[in-house]
């Protein structure tokens, strides 16, 4: 299945979406799933039949071929969901890492506890987990920048800085570590600015943990050696992305081949163009039934 990404020609405020029907067994991961939203996916996949959204990937070099890996930028929730779901082959949205308007950042994660220290004291108490105190949360973003730490912890006591940087392939064990110290999922928050005084406002008291902003080319490195960051860090936006495609579980598990998938898909999305029932909204959105 070919992966490379051919914008046809067709009067509209931008290229069209590019979707491939890919297996499963090619999808590779750069980040953990979140197992709480994971389940709520399975559930929701069960019960209405259709994959809504279709997972973002790219291919996993410049130059790949038709049969090798893609890697997941968005949807490693969806794409877990989907392999327990018993999908054979995912549909999915194809974007070029090349794309200068295909962006990479990294979420902040806010996390909500009564006593706004005891992120920072279970750090300072886990084994293999070292940390460093630093003045000012200003400087630890600095240092984080630089690529001094894999992460900082800011509270009302300050910040301290987690482990040391340099390497993201060597990270990402110390920040599933830090991660694990976290409490129930339903106090954390993924956030992508504001400083502590207004997020205690916004959610109460809580820890704000800040991380590294990642490069393109390491996404794909951590893919290829399967190495994963925790769920919920690197935020990639994608230009024209593909929502509500709602392409049917069945048909997905099936036992039919790529190529036919692919015709149906196709010919599904040219149904849909011809009825006009594709609509682009140039603006950001917010959407009030996810």
């Amino acid at each position: 299945m070919d992966l490379s990404v051919k914008p046809r020609a067709r009067r509209v405020a931008r290229p069209l979406p590019v979707l491939r029907i890919i297996e499963m067994t090619r999808l590779r991961l750069h980040e953990e799933p979140d197992p709480i939203r994971v389940e709520r996916l399975v559930t929701a996949l069960r019960r209405d039949g259709v994959l809504r959204n279709p997972p973002v990937v790219v291919p996993s070099a410049a130059g790949a071929r038709p049969d090798d890996a893609a890697v997941v930028l968005d949807g490693a929730n969806r794409v877990t969901a989907l392999r327990e779901a018993g999908a054979a082959h995912a549909a999915v949205q194809v974007v070029s890492y090349a794309d200068p308007e295909v962006s990479l950042s990294a979420w902040r994660h806010y996390i909500g506890e009564q006593d706004g220290d005891a992120l920072r004291d279970r750090a300072a108490g886990a084994p293999g987990l070292p940390t460093a105190p630093v003045r000012r949360a200003g400087d630890a973003v600095d240092l984080l920048a630089r690529r001094e730490a894999a992460a900082a912890i800011v509270d009302r006591r300050g910040a301290v800085l987690v482990g040391p940087g340099a390497d993201p392939l060597a990270g990402t064990g110390l920040l599933r570590a830090l991660v694990a110290l976290y409490p129930p999922a339903h106090h954390l928050h993924r956030i992508d600015r504001g400083d502590l005084e207004t997020l205690s406002e916004e959610y109460g008291p809580g820890t704000l943990v800040i991380f590294p902003e990642f490069r393109k080319e390491e996404i794909l490195s951590l893919a290829a050696q399967n190495a994963r960051l925790p769920a919920g860090i690197t935020r990639h936006l994608i230009p024209g992305r593909v929502l509500r495609l709602n392409a049917p579980l069945a048909w997905l598990a099936g036992r039919e081949t790529t190529a036919t998938k692919q015709r149906y898909l196709d010919a599904a999305v040219a149904q849909r163009w011809r009825e006009h029932g594709v609509r682009y909204y140039a603006e950001p959105t917010y959407l009030f039934d996810e």
